[in-house]
């Protein structure tokens, strides 16, 4: 870390602002493709249009593809990496560099040495300094480790959620497959717990669950969907949530939402510190809760700009939502004015990729899977509104493929390394040369190394503001 500072200095008090292309270097008609591009908002059409000219090796084109695509998602850290190859395709060495140390500085990592898209762009410090950084990014951090396995006879049951009953000392997992939930207790014995689902009437895939405050009850979320074995056309895009005793699984009510008409897909439990269930309904975009002493959903924010919500979670006082999504990063929501804010605004940390979300002790702890390298990442919160500083629990361990869910318990969080959900066609069947694996579930300190970490912040903000960087 002392090594890496100055350098660290050096780049973020140095001006790397990329030199756009100026009108003299355009044709007319590239001038006249780039007004379009600038008017574009729709971004599968744009990657088409990239791809295409990426075809035809039209690099002064791609590159005004990709300034647009990451200008209308700066959190997106994909983007930004396709955007640094497209400036390094026509030469503009400090535009890819600057994209490229954006990266390295949120602590990611790409392969780009090596990688003739890059050619350009070798052979001065700052590239070998990025490439020695991406390098370090890519390295394993944290001291986690797998503390409980499911067979991969079992794992094609697709367990992609799970809580951990303090009371009874077991993790719970739910099956979307069969609708069940599942138990592993202290010996390590995985056997099903409640067995509930109905094809006919419901519930159906258990597809989210979170455990009740006093711990003496579960809450579950189904859906019927093409993963679900009891799907059919009568009961497809049917849900429910239930909500279950702990203590033998007997059911203690269900809470049916909307009509059997509407395919819905109810998802990102969460409970609140004061007793109320919060929930995603995912096609219409909108965040319900139902209270602790009622049976009927009440609204609370819809959100049609985000489409891709993974999870919930909330401040003590549950006067904050944050929500992740995983293509547009964290946002929190202030529940009294119902304003919505990017805690990444100026598109430099990525806080995409989050596919589950806690708040304790006045931070954020984050399951980023989608991002290089995965990792679980802490945030530290001023007054629960701002992101003051962001450092890793758990980054490139060698038992992380794909990240699932979790769960947390005190000051670890459990959580899924190897999710199977990708190995499944639309169908819901398994991709022909792909194989179930052993599930892996992973144990993780949230607060590794976190004082060294708050050290090291405070040393780079008082050189900062003694060379007058802000």
């Amino acid at each position: 870390m002392k090594k890496l500072l100055p350098l660290l200095l050096i780049i973020m008090s140095t001006p790397l602002v990329a030199q756009a292309l100026e009108d003299n270097q355009l044709s007319p008609q590239d001038k006249t493709f780039q007004q379009e591009i600038m008017r574009a908002n729709y971004i599968p059409q744009l990657l088409q249009v990239a791809e295409g000219t990426m075809k035809k090796k039209q690099h002064k084109r791609h590159l005004m593809v990709w300034e647009r695509i990451a200008q209308l998602e700066p959190n997106n850290p994909e983007f930004q990496f396709e955007l640094a190859r497209a400036y390094a395709l026509v030469d503009e060495k400090t535009g890819a560099y600057n994209a490229l140390v954006k990266l390295q500085n949120a602590g990611l990592s790409y392969q780009i040495d090596g990688d003739d898209s890059f050619t350009n762009i070798q052979g001065t410090k700052v590239y070998d300094y990025i490439v020695n950084g991406m390098k370090d990014n890519a390295t394993a951090y944290g001291e986690g480790k797998v503390v409980a396995t499911v067979d991969d006879s079992f794992s094609g049951m697709l367990f992609e959620n799970m809580v951990y009953d303090k009371n009874n000392q077991r993790f719970l997992l739910a099956s979307i497959r069969s609708g069940e939930i599942y138990q592993i207790d202290q010996q390590g014995q995985f056997s099903p717990f409640i067995s509930d689902a109905n094809p006919e009437k419901g519930p159906w895939g258990a597809v989210d669950m979170v455990l009740a405050n006093d711990n003496k009850s579960l809450w579950v979320a189904s859906a019927s969907m093409p993963q679900f074995n009891g799907v059919t056309e009568q009961n497809l895009g049917r849900a429910m949530i239930s909500q279950y005793r702990l203590s033998d699984g007997e059911l203690i009510k269900r809470v049916v939402f909307g009509d059997s008409q509407t395919p819905q897909l109810l998802t990102a439990l969460h409970m609140g510190h004061a007793g109320a269930l919060y929930f995603l309904s995912l096609f219409d975009k909108t965040i319900y809760q139902l209270n602790a002493d009622s049976d009927k959903p009440e609204k609370v924010i819809e959100l049609p700009g985000l489409n891709a919500i993974k999870a919930i979670t909330s401040n003590t006082d549950d006067s904050y939502l944050y929500v992740a999504d995983f293509e547009k990063g964290l946002y929190v929501i202030d529940i009294a004015t119902q304003k919505v804010g990017n805690m990444d605004p100026k598109g430099e940390r990525f806080f995409t990729g989050i596919s589950d979300l806690f708040y304790v002790d006045g931070d954020l702890v984050g399951i980023q899977s989608g991002v290089s390298p995965a990792r679980v990442m802490r945030f530290d919160l001023a007054q629960d509104l701002l992101i003051k500083m962001t450092f890793p629990v758990e980054a490139s361990h060698p038992d992380f493929v794909t990240l699932g869910n979790g769960t947390l318990v005190d000051n670890h969080v459990y959580y899924v390394a190897n999710s199977q959900w990708g190995k499944m066609d639309m169908g819901g069947n398994l991709i022909e040369g792909e194989n179930w694996q052993p599930l892996k579930i992973m144990k993780s300190p949230i607060d590794y190394r976190m004082q060294e970490h708050i050290d090291n912040q405070k040393r780079i903000e008082e050189i900062k503001k003694k060379r007058g960087i802000k």
